[in-house]
Order: C-alpha cells, then structure tokens, then sequence
C-alpha cells in the first residue's frame, strides 16, 4: 500500500548538522560517542543510529540490526526475489510462514476489523492492475477494474502458525504498510539486547531509544506533502512515529489517484494528503496512518482514540488537523 517512504526526515545528530546545533543537550552528553550505519532496504533508505557504546560494541549491534533487516526483506518484502510473501502471492498458500509474517497479520486482522474494512492487506491485485494502467499513460474504467477489485477482501485470507491460504484464486497481499513499522519495532529489540539504551531505528519509519547524544529528545521533521524539499516543522520523538503520504507513488499530477487504496471502494481516499501516527509500536503506527488516511478526519480520531494513538496530517485542502496529544512544539 505504500511503496516507497521518505516522509519523515530524521534528524541523527550524528554530523555537525542542524540536530547537534538545533538540539544541543547536557554538557554530560556532548562527547557521547555515535555510530551511524545507512543503507536501502525494502525499497527505500534505512539508518540506524547508535549512541553511547564503545566502537566494537557499536558495531556489533549495527550487524545485528541489518541482519534483522535483511531477514525481513526475505519474509516480507514485496521486491526481494525468492522472499516468502512473494511464494505466497504466486502460490495462494504458505506452509510454515515466519512467525514475523503471523504477527504483522495479526496487526493486520485487528485494525482491518477496527476500521470496519478500511484497512485491508488484500489490495494488491488492484494496485497493480492500477499500476499498469498509470505506467501506460492511461486509467481503467470502473467495468475494467471490476474483476481486480473482486478479488480484495481480508476476510478471504486465513493464516495460523501452519500456513497461510487464500480462499481466492488470484489474490494476493502487501504488507508495505506494516513491514517497515514491523522492523523497527524488531531492530529495536536486537539492539536493546546488544545492550543499546540510545539510538534511532529508522526502517522508512521510525523508533527512538532514550536519549540522543546530547541528552535531548529525538527529533523528527515532517515532511510538506506538497514541496518535497520543505518541512512543516518538527517534533519530539519518544517512541515510534509512522507516517503515510499521497506523494509517495502518485497516478495523477493532482494526487487524486494515489498508492493508498480504499479498499471498500476501489479509489484513492480524497481526505488527506499526509498523515503522521504516534503509537506504541510502529508496526501499529505504520498500519494505522494508512487507516486514518482511508477512512479521513473524523472517523480517524475514532480509530486512534481506539489505541490511543496520535496524529498530525494535512488534508487535501491544506488543512493541518490533529489529535489533541501529538507533540506539536515545532509544527503549525
């Protein structure tokens, strides 16, 4: 559901950049030694930070976590060649999934039924019907795009620690918007027991441990969902923050027909243009900034009231709207 995500520009403190100068903390943090290590995975750029370790230490948990996100990328990611969702799309059955698969389809089943249907793993075939057409100059009529929508619905795919079937010749899933929630969350706990206190995970979404090297808070800048250069301010991170956007993988110069899919309609929700979620995982983070972009404003304070998740997000309009706790301290 979403391809490629660079919304949420993190500010490491690892250089002499704007955080070191911007977020200067404690004198007792200043000389913390940090280690960062940037790369590409699941079909954008991911960076891990680390603070307060000896080098070797550092290092350690640094391959540790890149080796969390190389396992990931061959369970779950849609573009990694032999990966098992890619089995399971082509086949409509996998015997024995990683239990990484069972858990983000749990997450998935919870906020699908939260949502009453808005938020649904089962789009694929549509997002690529969508995508050939887009990629041709050209767009489906609705009779055209009929049989690729008959073939959404969550309640079609059962899964427990034996396999996972579609009851649809067919179908077919994407987990895009819970695996990069999904690895931070777990690459946070790889380097938690490599002994890291300090650090920022960010997989395409983002996990803050404790305290940067300064002994301020992790910042995050959200990114202008209609400049792609400009920022819209920044806020503190304390733990995992999500984000999903109609820019990322557009159809249409105007953003109408965008990579997020409702799949109760079959169209790109018209509410938002971006959407940023707080929550206490990000895998939760991830699936619900996509649910709220589908279902919109009102509904979508419902859904987070639900889990006691926040959001900042930009409608269409240009509207800022949010939820009453998300930090807001350098945002409109």
């Amino acid at each position: 559901m979403k391809p490629d995500r660079r919304q949420i520009l993190q500010f490491a403190l690892v250089s002499a950049g704007l955080g070191a100068t911007a977020y200067a903390g404690s004198k007792a943090f200043a000389d913390a030694p940090t280690f960062r290590r940037a790369g590409v995975a699941f079909d954008t750029s991911v960076a891990l930070t680390i603070v307060g370790l000896e080098e070797h230490d550092a290092q350690a948990a640094l391959d540790a976590g890149y080796a969390e996100i190389r396992r990931l990328e061959r369970v779950a990611g849609l573009s990694t060649p032999g990966s098992a969702i890619r089995t399971l799309n082509a086949t409509g059955r996998l015997d024995r999934p990683d239990p990484a698969l069972i858990d983000m389809l749990t997450v998935a089943a919870d906020v699908h039924n939260a949502s009453g249907g808005a938020f649904d793993v089962t789009v694929q075939p549509l997002w690529i019907f969508y995508d050939s057409f887009a990629k041709r100059g050209t767009w489906p009529t609705d009779e055209q795009a009929a049989s690729a929508r008959a073939l959404i619905g969550q309640q079609h795919l059962r899964f427990d620690a034996d396999a996972i079937v579609f009851d649809r010749p067919g179908m077919g899933i994407t987990l895009n918007s819970l695996t990069h929630g999904y690895a931070a969350d777990r690459v946070a706990k790889v380097l938690a027991e490599h002994g890291v206190n300090q650090a920022f995970v960010d997989t395409g979404e983002m996990e803050a441990l404790g305290r940067n090297a300064h002994g301020g808070e992790w910042m995050t800048a959200i990114r202008n969902p209609r400049q792609a250069e400009a920022m819209l301010g920044t806020a503190p991170l304390t733990g995992c923050i999500a984000t999903a956007g109609d820019y990322a993988y557009a159809w249409s110069e105007d953003f109408s027909r965008h990579h997020i899919l409702d799949p109760r309609t079959g169209y790109s929700p018209a509410s938002f243009a971006t959407v940023s979620v707080i929550a206490e995982k990000a895998v939760l983070a991830d699936a619900l900034s996509t649910a709220v972009s589908v279902v919109g404003p009102d509904e979508g304070l419902r859904l987070l009231r639900h889990y006691g998740a926040e959001a900042y997000g930009v409608t269409k309009g240009g509207r800022v709207w949010a939820s009453a706790g998300f930090p807001r301290q350098g945002l409109a």
